[in-house]
């Protein structure tokens, strides 16, 4: 396994840690929202950026890409109250869903280019993100426990997604 395959392999393993602690936080009384998703958004922008200070010689930015998206969410979470109002948490999760399809297309742009066959992989993972990332949006709202659990769920649908990835190269290499 080269170190692109392997970094981006242990980083979607994270994320899907991630949410599966997300998923179980109700059963501990946290229910506050916007902490829990500052947390989750901060946290993906995070690995990310580490993410490509390991592979940088790859030339492959999604990883600054997706934590600039993160970046502009933050931004929208300090003027909105997503605690109150379900549709503002609704609206920051489409626009974050938004913004990393954007970079889930230029992510497959670049496989296009040097003619891997994962661009087509990463066109079905980004129309199952944008499902996705629709539903739990439309599921948003209800208050609490429920939107974290939806969150959660959300998170652990695009970490097995991003498992793919690096799944399928190493697949394609191994052979």
């Amino acid at each position: 396994m080269d170190r692109r395959t392997l970094v981006e392999f242990v980083v979607a393993w994270f994320l899907v840690l991630l949410a599966a602690v997300v998923i179980i936080l109700p059963i501990f009384n946290i229910s506050n929202i916007k902490n829990v998703f500052v947390f989750i958004i901060s946290f993906y922008g995070i690995i990310h950026i580490i993410k490509n200070s390991f592979i940088l010689k790859s030339q492959d930015y999604s990883g600054f890409r997706t934590a600039a998206a993160s970046l502009v969410v933050l931004i929208i979470l300090l003027f909105l109250d997503v605690n109150d109002s379900p549709w503002n948490l609704a609206l920051v999760l489409f626009i974050w869903v938004i913004l990393m399809s954007l970079t889930k297309l230029k992510e497959s742009d670049y496989y296009h280019d040097r003619a891997n066959k994962l661009w087509e992989l990463n066109i079905v993972n980004l129309i199952l993100f944008i499902v996705t990332g629709i539903l739990a949006s439309i599921s948003l709202n209800y208050y609490g426990d429920v939107q974290i659990i939806v969150l959660g769920f959300f998170f652990l649908i695009n970490a097995i997604l991003e498992l793919m990835d690096p799944l399928a190269a190493y697949l394609i290499t191994k052979k």
